[in-house]
């Protein structure tokens, strides 16, 4: 089975010139053909992590600590380009707009025209491209979160940035691993467009089902979230939700299950030995946590402690 790999750069202090080329090239994937000029000094010694699916690109860059500017020319297609700047406020140009946004917070931007991308303060540059055939059916719904600062502890879009840091940071995927968080990411967008307030949930099954998992993303450290909680603030049927998860060939409870457990790995990834295992259990609602320990294992092949040392190893 085909795996996916990320790719690592920087790690032999390549000097400035190919620092600069990797960095394009990079970059091509997802922002077009980009130059890269910091205010002092040069790129040597950049370092980062470029994963790379059929429907996602993902790329942190860790720029030099100085004023950097990014001119890119756009890729060409009616895309969508997510950026954050993580030691810095981020300033972009696109077209006759200018935004700004904090440290930590994500721009969605067009990735269809030119644009200016500065970092005053330089440093960790993370950015991602959904090609348009993907977005499919969502791009309506992201039409009004598109070119404004969105707040890192929005919870979906905590969520999203999770995904791309556990793709990042994972060795290796299979093809079957890799579609399904791809796929999981693209559930979240929607999520995320109606927590920020800005789309008005019609009555049709898609954005009825995009509204119910939002619901579950927000409740899933409540241990006693239920199909009944879902179906008073919806103010329908349990019997209506489940017909709504049968159409996707599962339940609610093992769609519930499986966010649970997904969130949890990820936790376990990304948190090293910050956190116990008990503790990330309880933080995604699980009230055993025996039952957490098989679940996982059934889910995943491996028990969560194995898996935290494993990764602690690689």
């Amino acid at each position: 089975m085909e795996t996916i790999r990320p790719l690592k750069f920087g790690t032999l202090s390549l000097p400035d010139r190919e620092s600069r080329l990797v960095c394009r090239s990079i970059l091509l994937d997802m922002l077009g053909e980009a130059t890269i000029a910091p205010d002092e000094g040069d790129l040597t010694g950049v370092t980062g992590l470029f994963w790379k699916y059929v429907s996602l690109s993902l790329a942190t860059v860790y720029f030099p600590r100085t004023m950097l500017r990014v001119n890119a020319s756009g890729m060409g297609d009616s895309g969508v380009v997510i950026l954050r700047a993580m030691d810095s406020p981020l300033v972009i140009r696109h077209r006759r707009t200018k935004v700004e946004a904090a440290r930590a917070d994500v721009i969605f931007l067009p990735s269809d025209a030119s644009s200016e991308i500065t970092l005053p303060e330089g440093g960790r540059f993370d950015c991602a491209h959904l090609p348009a055939y993907a977005l499919a059916s969502k791009r309506d719904l992201l039409k009004p979160i598109m070119m404004q600062p969105l707040a890192a502890e929005c919870l979906p879009l905590q969520l999203l940035t999770n995904y791309a840091g556990y793709l990042l940071r994972q060795e290796y995927q299979s093809e079957e691993h890799a579609g399904m968080m791809v796929a999981h990411f693209y559930d979240l967008l929607p999520v995320l467009a109606q927590d920020i307030g800005n789309v008005s949930p019609r009555e049709t099954p898609h954005n009825r089902m995009a509204s119910i998992k939002m619901r579950v993303e927000q409740n899933l450290a409540n241990g006693s979230f239920s199909i009944t909680d879902v179906a008073e603030a919806e103010r329908i049927t349990p019997r209506a939700i489940q017909k709504f998860f049968s159409r996707e060939g599962t339940t609610f409870s093992r769609y519930v299950l499986g966010r649970r457990l997904s969130l949890a790995k990820s936790l376990i990834l990304a948190e090293g030995e910050a956190t116990s295992i008990s503790q990330i259990a309880y933080n995604v609602g699980f009230n055993d946590l025996s039952y957490f320990n098989r679940t996982f294992r059934s889910r995943y092949g491996v028990r969560p402690s194995d898996l935290r040392r494993l990764a602690a190893a690689a």
